[in-house]
């Protein structure tokens, strides 16, 4: 390069990184980019410009400077760091975790890394690994305030949300200005049903960075909205008519808006928003069902009342599980909360456990399950115990525990499982229009949801007739609303336990609530969501076939 071309390019570094070093992101790019034409071996040129695309959410362009960056000089981690968070908007988020991962391998005191890594695999369900992480995070970066708002997420992972609470308004104490702690500490109170609390920190959190979609959608989720609270719709409309987001955060508000609006009863604008946010989610997560349907014919196939009766030795006599499951949205909370109420019932929450180690079980050779059982067996109640030490009984109340029913019943088959079941329409509905802490691909269309239901409910007639009729049964959501003193007296004598009236209050159960029920599970049992779905008629779609 000739050395004019030299001291035009440097000159044009200086620029775009006086730019970003004044998160003058847009003005960096044009510099950097004329730099890098001139200097397209530089790695530093494509970090810098990789950076300063990403800021201004050029996506495919960071991803491809950032690549560039590496394929150049492959062992700085801050770049594949970067790279990540550019993969995680653009939805990519396996690719992601890979490029924080590599990031730390080459750094392992990369404390934003580790903090991304924890935040990704929380989104996956994994929240003993995603605990980990944030740990890591903290040690790598004591004294700083991600260092100390990562502390404050491990924390809550590992069911300490009191110190967690004490932890985030320490930091807040020391840094108002960091929206994510105000964010966190929002999502906390909200568990813990401190509802005005958490909206005067959700508000905090979106007032310090507007374009918080988290924010927004606990805020609408903290309350039902009334004509007084227009202007919080009119807000998360601005936003998304304003400036370019990701398409997670564009997903999130869209929920947010779909909520806040059905709350106001305008149901043609909440479903155009449920639609939009459902696009979304599905381009996020796509779903295969033929794929679904050959795991429930394989479980058909293997778990049998026969392999059940031939292979009883498997199992352990442990009374301590009761499986609440069944069809998200379909009144696990519900129905947790009224058997957790009893003193003698630990409340465990929704566990990931059999999700995370059910899948290569299931399927595996009898003889080799034989050799795993104590280990898994111990695992899981281990987990229980540490949840409930002197309880009797501890939930579980993971609804996808449904697809690993024949696992759980050869390992424990003294465990009680509790079927919930609600109107199909009404359980399909309010799925399509809930944004889980997870993605699942079925969610996210009419279609699907209604091939899902049909194979859940051949599952669970499968179920139903492989398992001793003492072992698992059925509650409808409509009849707990109905009559809930009956409703509540069944599933205490069917748990083994003599009755205790606290049941029959599930709305004053202190514990904390993690699915997306938090406001309605502290309310006292109403019957507005009883045949909800007619407000939906005319956009119901493939779900009128169920």
């Amino acid at each position: 390069m000739a050395p004019k071309q030299t001291a035009e390019a440097d000159g044009l570094v200086r620029l775009g990184q006086k730019h970003l070093a004044a998160r003058e992101y847009e003005q960096a790019v044009a510099p950097l980019l004329r730099a890098a034409q001139l200097v397209p071996d530089s790695p530093s040129i494509f970090a810098d410009l990789g950076r300063a695309c990403l800021s201004t959410r050029r996506l495919p362009e960071a991803i491809h400077c950032l690549r560039r960056s590496i394929a150049l000089r492959p062992d700085f981690a801050a770049t594949h760091h970067d790279l990540g968070l550019a993969l995680e908007r653009a939805g990519d988020i396996e690719a992601a975790l890979a490029a924080h991962r590599r990031a730390i391998e080459l750094d392992p005191k990369l404390a934003p890394a580790h903090g991304r890594v924890g935040d990704l695999l929380m989104g996956r369900g994994k929240r003993d690994d995603a605990a980990a992480a944030y740990e890591r995070a903290a040690a790598a970066s004591r004294d700083t305030t991600l260092g100390r708002l990562c502390e404050a997420k491990a924390l809550i992972l590992r069911e300490r949300p009191v110190e967690a609470q004490q932890r985030l308004r320490a930091l807040i104490a020391r840094d108002a200005s960091s929206a994510e702690a105000h964010l966190v500490l929002g999502l906390v109170l909200n568990e813990a049903g401190s509802f005005d609390a958490a909206a005067a920190s959700f508000e905090r959190s979106i007032a310090l960075s507007p374009l918080q979609a988290t924010a927004h959608h606990g805020l609408v989720s903290s309350r039902r909205l009334t004509e007084a609270d227009r202007h919080v719709v009119t807000r998360i409309l601005s936003r998304l008519d304003g400036p370019p987001m990701s398409e997670s955060q564009r997903m999130t508000l869209h929920f947010a808006a779909g909520k806040a609006l059905d709350d106001l009863k305008d149901y043609a604008g909440a479903i155009r928003h449920f639609d939009a946010a459902n696009e979304i989610r599905r381009r996020l997560s796509p779903f295969a069902r033929v794929d679904f349907e050959r795991l429930v014919d394989r479980l058909i196939a293997r778990f049998t009342e026969d392999l059940f009766s031939s292979h009883a030795a498997l199992g352990d006599g442990d009374e301590t599980p009761v499986l609440v499951l069944g069809m998200p949205r379909s009144g696990t909370t519900l129905i947790e909360r009224i058997v957790s109420s009893h003193p003698e019932v630990a409340g465990g929450g929704e566990l990931v456990f059999w999700n995370e180690h059910a899948s290569s079980w299931a399927e595996a050779d009898v003889d080799a399950i034989a050799g795993a059982a104590d280990r898994l067996r111990g695992d899981y109640l281990q987990v229980l115990r540490r949840i409930g030490p002197r309880a009797l009984r501890v939930t579980d109340k993971m609804p996808y525990n449904f697809l690993w029913i024949g696992l759980v019943h050869l390992l424990l088959p003294r465990a009680r499982i509790v079927h919930c079941r609600r109107n199909p329409i009404d359980t399909c509905l309010s799925i399509y229009q809930t944004q889980f802490a997870q993605n699942w691909g079925f969610a996210s269309d009419r279609g699907d949801l209604a091939a899902y239901y049909r194979q859940y409910l051949r599952l669970m007639d499968h179920w139903r007739a492989a398992l001793p009729p003492d072992r698992l049964i059925d509650v409808d959501y409509e009849a707990a609303i109905r009559e809930p003193e009956e409703t509540a007296r069944r599933l205490i004598a069917f748990c083994g336990l003599p009755w205790d009236p606290a049941c029959l209050s599930p709305e004053r159960n202190p514990d904390a609530v993690r699915t997306a029920s938090k406001w309605q599970a502290r309310q006292p049992i109403y019957r507005s969501s009883v045949e909800r779905w007619r407000h939906y008629e005319p956009w119901i779609g493939e779900l009128r076939t169920l």
